[in-house]
């Protein structure tokens, strides 16, 4: 009888806690038939003039759910929910707005520029609250409900200072950066989402450099790809540009098995040398080129020494002949000695030499 009587009085309590977490608000104006709603809508206008905005828009808003409004009704009440709407978004929008009441209103059935506006400007009140990743939260959810919606600048903006703000916090826990991965993922949300705006150059920028410091070559280069593709105009393009041939290099491992990267590097160098001459970064470039050439040049002479090996003479020499071509036009002397000195152990040259001793 004991364990019944407990049993009966725990699930009692679990229902009673139920009822007290109930999303549901018994205050709530009881609106539920048609002839009710030209009184709800009088009442809100009462509301309204005494500042009660927020009572008047949930007694608004639940009217609309009434069926068989005549339309004329139906059109005041549509009219009136957008004005109280509009009026409540400016209210919390101001000094002592709330974010959090107005990030609700995107739940609500407004019109989707109205809903949005109010998702905007609560994501630009948390960024300005010290909550980067609160306002990226809600600028996401706004994207997935409204994906073409008319705030898209602004929200570009928002997110842009947000994922900055948290990529360069300095703040960690032990040796965990947190919140610079969270600015990372709020600048790639950004990027991807919205590869044109104006701000994205910036973002594109830093996942680059926090790409570079974390060792992640290619998507380094990545990025600084998609920074020359998207805003050629941007003050950070030509240093981009520099850096893509650069990232390629540090992303290969051995140079005899990736002649083309060292190509397609070689390429990126010089034309960027060609078309910025004299810019602050030309040191540097030359710099890069040189390693590059040292590269292609190993790389052909790592061919010819197998080549050599296996006593295939012609590609042992057409390998050392490249090699000593790259290394003179370059004035790279130490390779082309390497590259002389591997030409004159081949079969042909020492014949040659030999042939022009005898004369």
């Amino acid at each position: 009888m004991t364990r019944r009587f407990v049993l009966l009085v725990c699930t009692l309590l679990c229902a009673a806690c139920s009822t007290f977490n109930s999303p549901i608000d018994w205050n709530k104006p009881r609106i539920r038939k048609p002839e009710q709603v030209p009184g709800a809508i009088e009442t809100a206008r009462h509301e309204v003039e005494e500042g009660k905005t927020a009572k008047a828009l949930q007694r608004l808003l639940i009217a609309r759910e009434v069926r068989g409004v005549p339309t004329e009704t139906r059109d005041e009440l549509e009219s009136l929910i957008e004005a109280v709407a509009e009026q409540r978004i400016d209210e919390l929008s101001g000094k002592d707005g709330s974010a959090r009441e107005l990030a609700k209103m995107l739940e609500v059935s407004l019109p989707n520029q109205l809903a949005v506006a109010a998702a905007v400007r609560a994501a630009r009140m948390y960024l300005d609250a010290g909550r980067p990743f609160k306002a990226f939260l809600l600028l996401r959810k706004t994207e997935e409900k409204y994906p073409r919606h008319h705030e898209k600048v602004e929200a570009g903006a928002i997110l842009a200072e947000a994922g900055l703000q948290l990529a360069n916090d300095p703040w960690n826990f032990l040796g965990f950066f947190r919140k610079r991965d969270d600015g990372i993922q709020v600048l790639e949300y950004l990027v991807l989402t919205y590869p044109g705006e104006r701000r994205c150059a910036d973002a594109y920028y830093k996942l680059a450099q926090l790409y570079e410091e974390d060792r992640l070559w290619d998507l380094a280069r990545q990025r600084y790809e998609d920074l020359r593709l998207w805003h050629a105009d941007s003050p950070y393009a030509i240093a981009a540009e520099a850096s893509i041939p650069r990232l390629r290099l540090r992303a290969l491992k051995s140079p005899e098995y990736e002649r083309r990267e060292l190509l397609q590097a070689r390429f990126e160098l010089e034309e960027w040398l060609r078309a910025h001459a004299g810019h602050e970064l030309e040191e540097r470039v030359r710099l890069d080129y040189t390693d590059c050439l040292l590269r292609l040049i190993e790389n052909d002479l790592s061919v010819a020494r197998f080549y050599k090996r296996i006593h295939q003479d012609f590609g042992a020499r057409m390998h050392a002949d490249r090699a000593l071509a790259d290394a003179r036009a370059a004035g790279l002397h130490d390779a082309e000695a390497k590259a002389q000195a591997l030409l004159d152990q081949l079969p042909q040259a020492r014949e040659a030499a030999a042939a022009g001793s005898a004369e």
